[in-house]
């Protein structure tokens, strides 16, 4: 079976790996900004995960001239009246994960473990330059005291899907990618796209 090649919209390894791996049983072989030397920053004016992922599925199908995938996703903190959305990238106006990561903690300093409820969120689009499919999804569960583990990137130190559980950054990937906001919208997503004959069933 021919592959069949498209554009990860997005600079993070972390995410085409992720990516690479929820779609293994496909055809597709996907590539990242980087693999195809794009260093061009999409501007984000929508006013939702969705609206966003569309601008950055357009921007970089428009200059890769291959079928794109692309999602936005973020932390929606109930304590913070669901910041910091679709700010999570820039929250702070920091640009480390880790500092991003220690900020949100110390707005939650002092909230006991019950009341840090928080999801994640993610809106995944693929587009042609005809259409635009997209899916949804989010996990829900709480904010941790302090960060724990390495893997997984963003917030995923500091978000456990229980309250006293393991946080994103512990939790192996092949299982992070049965139950993370990103692995569910990207499976659904690969669904409809094989039920509109976009990509052949199986490898």
């Amino acid at each position: 079976m021919d592959s069949l090649t498209w554009l990860m919209a997005t600079g993070n390894p972390g995410k085409v790996l992720e990516l690479s791996r929820i779609l293994s049983e496909t055809p597709v072989c996907l590539k990242g900004l980087p693999d195809l030397g794009i260093d061009a920053d999409c501007p984000e004016s929508g006013q939702s995960f969705l609206e966003n992922a569309k601008q950055k599925a357009e921007f970089y199908f428009n200059l890769a001239k291959m079928p794109t995938l692309a999602d936005d996703s973020g932390l929606e903190v109930d304590h913070l009246d669901g910041r910091p959305g679709i700010y999570s990238a820039r929250f702070g106006g920091l640009t480390t994960h880790e500092e991003k990561c220690r900020y949100l903690l110390s707005l939650l300093e002092g909230v006991q473990p019950e009341y840090r409820t928080a999801r994640f969120y993610c809106a995944a689009v693929f587009y042609d330059g005809q259409t635009f499919i997209s899916n949804e999804g989010t996990i829900e569960g709480f904010i941790k005291s302090t960060p724990q583990g390495s893997g997984g990137f963003g917030y995923d130190p500091i978000f456990s899907p229980t309250m006293e559980g393991e946080s994103l950054a512990e939790i192996e990937l092949a299982r992070k990618n049965q139950i993370s906001h990103r692995g569910i919208a990207f499976r659904g997503l690969l669904k409809r796209l094989e039920e509109e004959g976009r990509i052949p069933h199986g490898k």
